[in-house]
């Protein structure tokens, strides 16, 4: 028997994939619709965008989701027009096909680019515009309870430390688990990787990333740097009473839970979380009744001495589909506008404001790291390889890793490390 999800999710996203019947649209016929893949508080959020720049009456959202990728799937009058798409390493492989270029103009004004650097070779391709940036992310950032590290005796700050550190010094720092783990959302698990693989080589992140799907050789997952990277999440993940509850638990364990077992319930220290965690670190607090003052956020370390701090960025695009059949442009502008997003920003945060003159850009809690907020240089690793860093590639890859050397079993490291890297290898040359 289906389950009651999968009959609700069908059921929702059957006017998309039939795209045939007149009658069946989202919204007025009028309206630009819009797919997006956010839901609770985040939806709500965007929601208040909309009605701040007066687009609530205009403007159709489509919540999908880890279905959006059907929004770009969808033909005739019921595909969307416009895509907040979080999986930016599909850009070039659907540029000028499923997607259609955007004007020049709502990249640079008469004042200059509206956004940094970095974007362009991520959504310009043949000197053509094909995405916009709505929503940024900082993908290197460890957070903290600073009470974990007080009490009787003297105590460590994580500040100093590298990712070689964490096991011994962590130990001896706090009473706590040292680290909460996510591990049911896959994606922890990649931008964990990703970081510690930056940071022993950023050459070989570039090279695996470059091309997303759109290469026409497998990539080589049996390098060196990418050994080193499991290795040390290796490290971290195998002594015995490092996450919460344990292996099982940590399996089970979502985002917010690993947030809510270092700010709440005060079971672990730290947690590797993106920006976007700021939200959930208040209601915490909030929940709890701890003053602010508890909450440490710092850039992720380098993964040993001499090595580079990892610095990667992340976010949702604005992308037009070649389906859509509404003027896009306006509600695009009104969307990039520098105020449209403050709403978000003030009232609800876990957002980064890509845009050069958006003001505020980020939520107060984040001013400790406020310099490091817009400086990375490279992109999401997963979203750039494409399909190899989503269920059947990397996170299966890395869960297997953890599955094998957690709960103290790191005798078992290289076993999970070959294990790991043959999956990937494997995945690279399944027919496309």
């Amino acid at each position: 028997m289906a389950k009651r999800r999968t009959v609700l999710r069908a059921a929702a996203l059957a006017p998309l994939l039939s795209a045939c019947a007149p009658g069946v649209l989202f919204g007025h016929p009028a309206s630009v619709r819009i797919a997006v893949p956010w839901s609770g508080s985040e939806l709500t959020a965007f929601r208040r965008v909309l009605g701040d720049a007066g687009l609530a009456d205009t403007v159709a959202v489509l919540p999908l989701g880890d279905d959006i990728d059907t929004a770009l799937q969808a033909r005739g009058r019921s595909a969307p027009d416009l895509v907040m798409l979080p999986d930016i390493g599909r850009i070039a492989e659907l540029a000028g096909d499923t997607l259609r270029a955007l004007p020049a103009t709502l990249w640079s004004g008469e004042d200059g680019p509206r956004y940094p650097r970095q974007w362009e070779s991520l959504l310009w391709k043949d000197h053509a515009l094909y995405g916009i940036p709505f929503k940024a992310a900082d993908k290197s950032l460890l957070w903290y309870d600073r009470y974990a590290f007080r009490g009787g005796g003297p105590r460590d700050d994580p500040q100093e430390w590298t990712v070689s550190d964490w096991p011994m010094r962590a130990a001896a720092a706090t009473e706590r688990n040292p680290l909460a783990l996510g591990a049911a959302d896959g994606w922890v698990l990649a931008d964990l990787f990703g970081n510690l693989l930056y940071s022993e080589s950023p050459e070989d992140y570039r090279d695996l990333a470059a091309a997303g799907d759109s290469r026409t050789e497998p990539r080589n997952w049996n390098r060196g740097a990418v050994r080193a990277g499991m290795r040390g999440l290796a490290t971290l993940w195998s002594p015995r009473d490092t996450f919460p509850g344990g292996l099982a638990a940590t399996l089970t364990s979502q985002f917010p839970d690993s947030v809510r077992q270092v700010f709440e319930h005060r079971t672990a220290a730290m947690v590797a979380a993106p920006d976007f965690a700021e939200p959930i670190v208040r209601s915490c607090l909030r929940r709890a009744r701890r003053p602010a003052d508890a909450v440490g956020v710092m850039p992720f370390p380098a993964v040993a001495p001499g090595r580079p701090r990892p610095a990667i960025g992340g976010g949702d695009v604005i992308v037009a589909t070649a389906s859509g059949a509404h003027d896009i442009v306006p509600v695009i502008e009104a969307l990039i506008a520098p105020g449209a997003v403050s709403g978000w920003i003030t009232d609800f945060g876990g957002f980064l404001a890509p845009g050069r003159r958006t003001l505020p850009d980020h939520p107060p809690m984040l001013e400790p790291v406020a310099g490091e907020l817009h400086s990375w240089t490279d992109f999401d690793f997963a979203d750039l390889i494409g399909a190899a860093g989503r269920r059947e590639g990397l996170w299966r890859a890395l869960t297997d890793l953890l599955i094998t050397v957690g709960d103290g079993r790191g005798d078992r490291t290289d076993t999970a490390v070959d294990h790991a890297v043959r999956t990937l290898q494997d995945f690279e040359r399944r027919p496309r």
